[in-house]
């Protein structure tokens, strides 16, 4: 095969074929290591399957690893189980972080956490990045496990000195957002300018946002132009996001006329919802760029398509308000409620009042006393104030009955 001169080949192949697992295990290697054609990829399989039943513990879990992905071969996860248990059960790290996935996510089993905990605990103590970020993970969620920042801090940091830069990332947030009691920006820059000069673009991006918000002492907005510019060229779309508003907001001065709406327009065509909001706002009054009502719709409604609230909530507003003609087909009371049921306070104010008026919908006092409690709750004062004229229009019946409702999904909610 060529690729690596100091192997006789012909030797390797025939041991291969005399049954030899090692040289089974090395030529499978190969074949995948070359597996730009399917011919070789599915060498590699051959020569995997005859070394893992030969009880070879890394060849079980490449095995594994082809039934996973359908290299080779048809994608099994049941089967691919079975063969990362084979090696697990041999010691090998990769298998065991594996299977604790496996058992955590329910991929070709059903969920098990104490598997999964007892799997990603082998690994890690057989010094398994990957297991240890996860179990670090698991600990700051909370959600398969009881919430322990301490624990958390402890895996990553594990994981963080072998280099893993998520783990690093991880560990530099919670220094910064004080996650175990006290904020520490000294331990936050380290760790995530680690991750950073590693070249991970996430770490980049919260590098800058580190230097860019933190206490006068540690704020260095050249640093954070700097690693920001280095995340955004990267083309990550928080980051050019970010560096734009750098721009907007005068934290740096623009190095060519229209940087902050090119960076913009870079976030937004990889659909960042923020973004398409913030560039359509600029179209629409002309910050940064030449007006263009048409375009700038198009950028609101993509954003509000999107997910984003406060978009939803724009076009909203223009739906039920404005007379221009861009506008005149959406269904604005839709909008409102998207919005509103995201907790946007200022369109669940929007909804209400549209509810009582019957402005763009049927009148509905009772669904406006709804929204404009919501409103209320959030802390919204003109919410507050409607909401008391609103309790005088309704009956006594309909109050308690929207009173119940709200009530009842107060308790769902902390139960979530």
């Amino acid at each position: 095969m060529g690729d690596v001169p100091d192997i006789d080949v012909d030797k390797l192949l025939a041991d291969a074929k005399g049954g030899d697992a090692q040289a089974q295990f090395v030529l499978a290697e190969r074949f995948r290591k070359r597996s730009t054609l399917d011919v070789n990829v599915q060498q590699a399989f051959v020569w995997y399957q005859r070394a893992a039943h030969k009880g070879h513990a890394k060849a079980q879990y490449q095995l594994a690893r082809c039934y996973t992905l359908g290299k080779g071969v048809v994608a099994d996860q049941e089967v691919a189980l079975t063969w990362y248990i084979a090696a697990a059960e041999q010691n090998c790290t990769g298998s065991q972080a594996r299977l604790g996935w496996c058992y955590q996510t329910g991929t070709g089993t059903g969920r098990d956490m104490d598997r999964a905990l007892m799997w990603y605990y082998a690994a890690s103590a057989n010094g398994n990045v990957m297991a240890q970020f996860s179990l670090g993970d698991l600990y700051a969620r909370g959600t398969d496990v009881v919430a322990d920042m301490k624990a958390a801090l402890r895996h990553w940091e594990a994981a963080a000195q072998q280099g893993h830069a998520r783990a690093q990332m991880s560990l530099a947030l919670a220094y910064v957002n004080g996650d175990i009691g006290v904020r520490d920006f000294d331990q936050a820059i380290h760790w995530c300018e680690r991750a950073a000069k590693a070249g991970y673009e996430k770490a980049q991006y919260n590098l800058a946002l580190i230097y860019a918000n933190s206490p006068p002492h540690f704020r260095d907005l050249e640093l954070a132009k700097y690693w920001m510019e280095k995340a955004a060229t990267a083309g990550l779309a928080p980051a050019q996001y970010a560096l734009s508003r750098f721009f907007q907001r005068g934290f740096l001065p623009e190095s060519q006329p229209g940087e902050a709406i090119k960076w913009l327009r870079m976030a937004a065509e990889q659909g960042y919802a923020k973004a398409s909001y913030r560039l359509a706002m600029a179209l629409d009054s002309g910050e940064g760029v030449a007006v263009n009502k048409k375009i700038a719709v198009a950028w609101l409604r993509r954003s509000a398509d999107q997910g984003y609230a406060n978009a939803q909530y724009e076009l909203a507003q223009r739906c039920i308000l404005s007379d221009e003609p861009e506008y005149a087909s959406l269904d604005g009371i839709q909008w409102y409620e998207m919005a509103a049921r995201q907790g946007h306070l200022r369109a669940q104010y929007g909804l209400a009042v549209c509810l009582v008026s019957g402005k763009g919908t049927a009148k509905d006092t009772a669904g406006a006393y709804y929204w404009m409690s919501l409103a209320a709750e959030g802390g919204l004062p003109k919410a507050e104030y409607r909401l008391r004229i609103l309790e005088e229009q309704l009956d006594d019946g309909i109050l308690r009955e929207v009173r119940q409702r709200l009530a009842k999904e107060r308790v769902h909610t902390s139960i979530d």
